[in-house]
């Protein structure tokens, strides 16, 4: 009985063996690279199987950063290569497969160090056109914000209590918060602080007294500069405050100060459920528009300040006139009323200077 033969080692076909149709294969392939890492956020996996096709390995892998492995190892079907960007080594290719490798596969290796090192500097340089691309919106966006906030400051609103709530809307979207609060502390009257807020409402005096005393604000107030709590849990300066939200849990937050020369007008707060959301860009970002609303607030009361004093300087000449009718007359409590008048007229130019 003749012996079956044995089965013989499968063998690669003579197209894949042929260098000059692996080159062509090679050059066509080229741009699936490039594709890759303009497509896709983690170009990684697929430069894998892309590198694995050309070297025919049966398992590839890209290691970046190239790490301490060596580049040159006498292991039986294991091909290693540097990946290049210029003279760089930013990593390494490991290839595997049973079938020894030739001249041509490692002439192969080289070219695909190089190119995978070209698609990944593309791929990051690509995420920072994004990435500034994402930016110039959001400036865009921030400076259209700020452009209808300006416009908010600049619309002669007599009612600083009206002008608070239109203003205190607008704050979460420029600075990406949640909620917002602005406390502002009446010059006339500064034992009923105002407490306007980004929903639209205005909160009761008790719980504006409560804000100013108790709450984040007042820790702006007596510090009189800006501040970030990044994490409400276990920031000392937060979990000392006595006035917290029950309905939303804030997370972080950040407030500053309205202030003008060396008076303080009030405080602007701004807070999210999302933990460590804020940072310097934000906080500087609301810092201005404080800036603003303490320029539109103090402008609303010298206004409000302003007409006030004209009726009562208009007030104040009529009575004069008939004090004066009254002297010429012979009226002996003329006197008297005349001086009373000079009283309140010194009264209400000391109330202007203060107000002003």
């Amino acid at each position: 009985m003749t012996p079956m033969p044995m089965p013989l080692k499968k063998m690669p076909s003579a197209s894949s063996n042929n260098p000059s149709r692996r080159l062509r294969e090679a050059l066509v392939g080229c741009g699936a690279f490039f594709a890759a890492a303009r497509r896709q956020a983690d170009p990684l996996p697929t430069l894998r199987d892309l590198a694995a096709d050309w070297l025919h390995a049966e398992q590839l892998e890209i290691v970046v950063p190239a790490g301490t492995g060596s580049l040159h190892t006498n292991e039986p079907g294991l091909l290693c290569g540097p990946i290049l960007i210029g003279r760089r080594v930013i990593g390494r290719i490991e290839a595997r497969r049973s079938l020894p490798y030739t001249e041509d596969d490692q002439a192969l290796m080289v070219a695909l160090g190089q190119i995978i090192g070209a698609a990944l500097e593309h791929s990051a340089q690509q995420g920072q056109l994004d990435l500034h691309y994402h930016q110039s919106q959001a400036h865009a966006d921030t400076l259209d914000r700020l452009l209808g906030f300006g416009r908010l400051v600049v619309s002669a609103t007599s009612s600083p209590r009206q002008l608070a709530l239109e203003l205190v809307v607008q704050v979460p979207h420029m600075v990406t918060g949640e909620r917002a609060g602005l406390l502002l502390l009446p010059v006339d009257d500064p034992d009923s602080p105002i407490l306007a807020l980004s929903n639209g409402t205005f909160s009761s005096t008790e719980r504006a007294r409560d804000v100013r005393d108790h709450g984040l604000a007042g820790l702006v107030l007596a510090s009189r500069e800006p501040m970030i709590i990044d994490e409400t849990d276990t920031d000392a300066r937060w979990l000392a405050i006595r006035d917290r939200e029950q309905d939303a849990p804030t997370r972080c937050a950040m407030a500053v100060p309205l202030v003008w020369g060396q008076r303080l007008l009030g405080a602007l707060t701004v807070t999210t459920t999302q933990s460590r959301l804020f940072g310097t860009p934000q906080l500087n970002l609301l810092e201005l528009a404080a800036c603003h609303i303490s320029l539109a607030v103090h402008a609303a009361n010298s206004d409000a300040y302003l007409a006030q004093a004209t009726n009562t300087m208009r007030d104040l000449l009529h009575e004069l006139d008939l004090a004066m009718a009254e002297v010429s007359s012979a009226d002996p409590a003329a006197l008297s009323r005349l001086q009373a008048i000079q009283q309140r007229l010194a009264l209400q130019q000391r109330a202007i200077h203060e107000a002003i």
